[in-house]
């Protein structure tokens, strides 16, 4: 227990941290060099508790208005989180789908050959190389597949759901067709199929048992890959996601706000990868 509190109040700092990182550092354009205030951090740590204390969550500035975040804060946080459970939930599909149950097919040795190229490109070069197809898709064919405009609703998000996804089944994809090779060469596999069980059954019950603790393992990384991209994807599709608060305001409380939202998010996610999990094993594994 007491562990868990030293990781909450490591991470509350840490966070308040680089919120406060805009406040703590200027310019000296004089010597031009960079200042470092961490004279000012007790309180600027003071004027965030004071505010939330108060039962607010501070104000931000947006365009020439200057708004509270929590009328803001709500639609924000459910598009990114949107964003993000789709996103994660379809690579780890995806990747476990072709990875394993399909993997003996000619179509997964297609995707797997795709994949290897996409995994050689750096991320943010798919996402405006994706920008530009979706912008020759429309000049082709007359339908639009990409708005850059925030209140552009479907439209605006599962673009950007697909672009968050990509690095995730990039970096699950490969993780499990080199963790499905080295597990069927096992004996327990070989003996599986000597008895003639079907690789149906084999992939259930017994490769995918043994991969799952891996995924379980990277879980983390792979959240932390589609929180990355999001923070670039809307940014750049204009997306009025949670992000908003990080790149319009140089302000502690915004920021904080902004990247606790982000925390949570990553959470949510996190709980909801593992829920799908148990649930799948519960319906089709036999423990």
């Amino acid at each position: 227990m007491l562990r868990i509190i030293q990781q909450i109040i490591i991470i509350f700092l840490l966070i308040l941290s680089l919120a406060a990182l805009p406040m703590i550092i200027e310019v000296n354009t004089a010597e031009n060099k960079l200042e470092w205030n961490i004279e000012k951090l007790p309180k600027i740590y003071g004027s965030f508790i004071s505010e939330v204390s108060k039962g607010s969550l501070g104000s931000y500035q947006l365009g020439t208005q200057v708004r509270e975040i929590e009328q803001d804060i709500g639609d924000n946080f459910f598009t990114s989180l949107k964003v993000m459970l789709i996103g994660v939930n379809a690579s780890i599909a995806i990747s476990l789908l072709f990875g394993i149950f399909l993997s003996r097919f000619r179509l997964t040795k297609i995707f797997n050959f795709f994949i290897n190229i996409l995994a050689a490109i750096p991320d943010f070069i798919i996402i405006i190389m994706s920008m530009i197809l979706a912008v020759k898709i429309y000049r082709w064919t007359g339908i639009r597949v990409i708005s850059l405009r925030p209140d552009a609703g479907a439209l605006n998000t599962w673009f950007p759901t697909l672009l968050v996804a990509i690095a995730p089944t990039l970096y699950l994809f490969k993780l499990i067709a080199v963790k499905y090779f080295q597990t069927s060469s096992e004996d327990y596999i070989r003996t599986a199929v000597a008895k003639g069980m079907s690789l149906n059954y084999i992939n259930f019950q017994h490769v995918y048992k043994n991969i799952e603790p891996f995924i379980t393992a990277e879980l983390v990384k792979v959240i932390s890959l589609a929180i990355g991209n999001l923070f670039i994807i809307e940014y750049i599709l204009n997306v009025s996601g949670i992000t908003k608060f990080i790149f319009q305001s140089n302000e502690i409380q915004p920021i904080a706000i902004g990247l606790f939202s982000m925390l949570l998010i990553s959470a949510i996610v996190y709980v909801s990868v593992r829920l799908v999990f148990y649930l799948f094993k519960r319906g089709f594994i036999y423990e």
